[in-house]
């Protein structure tokens, strides 16, 4: 099971470290990520998509208990803007679910576990609005100020608040003359009129185009304090998405996609596809060889940048879609994902707990009691 003594003067320590000739890799956690350091998504309690009826009754303390027993720190909440928000009035609150939410967050902390709170939006329209509306951009800020104001009551290590997961809307050209350089200036606006309420609170931010690692790595950060910079790792995405159908084409159509990847391995897949866009495709995806080496590179990068600027930085969100993946691969990428971001001391949530990237599976169809651990992925996460 991972340690966790580290200490707030490790903060220090790493800036003092931080020698090119130091030839050690320094702790850039500090205490505050010793509650964000092994963490899991709760993917389907409160998302714009999940049933309102189970917002009360979809997890409760046994669920919690088992999370923190695992060994995990802290939970990541997702909250859809449509479910804890007015449609007619972005800034305004639902009270009721906001209520609901509040009781997850005291059962979150209340098993001993961090809550960190991001809004997390399954609405392209919304975003097109962020990016293009200054009223909206207003009153989403006006959103974030009013749950600031609710959740600054429990302490800086129960609640931490992420501003926008995935923000994309610029890397995807999907609204006219908008590009990615819409978003760093927005949220830098946002995280003001959260501190505006919540001077303490730590506020986890990231970079445009679905919080990619690269991009994270061309941000440049911001002045504010207690900020605490995230990025999203799915690579490669043919074997992480594949089988997913919100993903498209190739990726809806890939099945039993190893890793790593080879063009030995894949051999067979190539010869059993059915098109000639698909063969390339497959062999495409093993003469890339995508493995260990791949992932530590990435990390090493985003690494270098924390260490440039004095960041802290988290990947919470990494993790295998799994109805169509071979098993023994999916616990290889988590180990070797796991094993890459230790190295270099981020924290970490795995994405996701019961759903189809989840680390734990329901014995029967019918969603009932507590889910039983997979075989092996907690090892995979250096949990056992």
């Amino acid at each position: 099971m991972r340690r966790y003594l580290i200490f707030a003067i490790l903060i220090l320590g790493f800036f003092a470290s931080c020698k090119k000739d130091s030839g050690t890799i320094p702790d850039n956690r500090g205490l505050v990520l010793t509650k964000l350091a092994t963490g899991i998504n709760l993917s389907n309690w409160f998302n714009d998509y999940s049933d309102p009826a189970q917002f009360g009754t979809r997890y409760n303390s046994n669920h919690l208990q088992q999370i923190k027993n695992a060994g995990f720190t802290y939970v990541r909440l997702p909250v859809g803007p449509s479910v804890i928000s007015n449609p007619f009035n972005l800034s305004a609150i639902n009270s009721n679910i906001l209520a609901q939410v509040d009781q997850a967050v005291r059962n979150i902390i209340g098993a001993g576990l961090t809550a960190s709170i991001v809004l997390h939006s399954n609405s392209t329209a919304l975003e097109v609005q962020l990016a293009t509306d200054p009223i909206s951009r207003l009153a989403f800020r006006q959103l974030w100020k009013n749950l600031a104001t609710h959740f600054k009551q429990y302490d800086t290590t129960q609640v931490v608040f992420e501003v926008f997961n995935e923000p994309h809307i610029g890397a995807t050209q999907g609204a006219a003359g908008i590009d990615k350089n819409w978003w760093a200036p927005f949220q830098e606006q946002i995280i003001q009129s959260i501190r505006e309420t919540a001077p303490e609170h730590y506020i986890i931010a990231g970079a445009e185009n679905w919080n990619n690692w690269y991009d994270l790595t061309l941000l440049k950060p911001y002045s504010a304090k207690n900020i605490i910079y995230n990025f999203h790792f799915y690579d490669p995405f043919a074997f992480t998405h594949q089988g997913a159908d919100w993903s498209g084409p190739p990726y809806d159509l890939l099945r039993q996609i190893p890793y790593p990847g080879t063009p030995e391995n894949m051999a067979p897949l190539v010869a059993a596809a059915t098109t000639q866009e698909m063969k390339f495709f497959l062999q495409w995806y093993g003469t890339q060889r995508y493995n260990a080496d791949s992932v530590r590179d990435a990390m090493r990068k985003v690494y270098n940048w924390s260490v440039t600027h004095r960041v802290p930085v988290i990947c919470n969100e990494f993790g295998v879609y799994k109805p169509y993946t071979p098993a023994d691969s999916r616990l290889r990428y988590l180990q070797e994902f796991r094993m890459a971001i230790d190295q270099y001391h981020f924290g970490w949530a795995v994405w996701d707990y019961d759903e189809g990237f989840g680390m734990a599976r329901y014995p029967t169809a019918i969603r009932t009691g507590v889910p039983e651990w997979e075989s092996g992925v907690l090892q995979a996460l250096g949990l056992q």
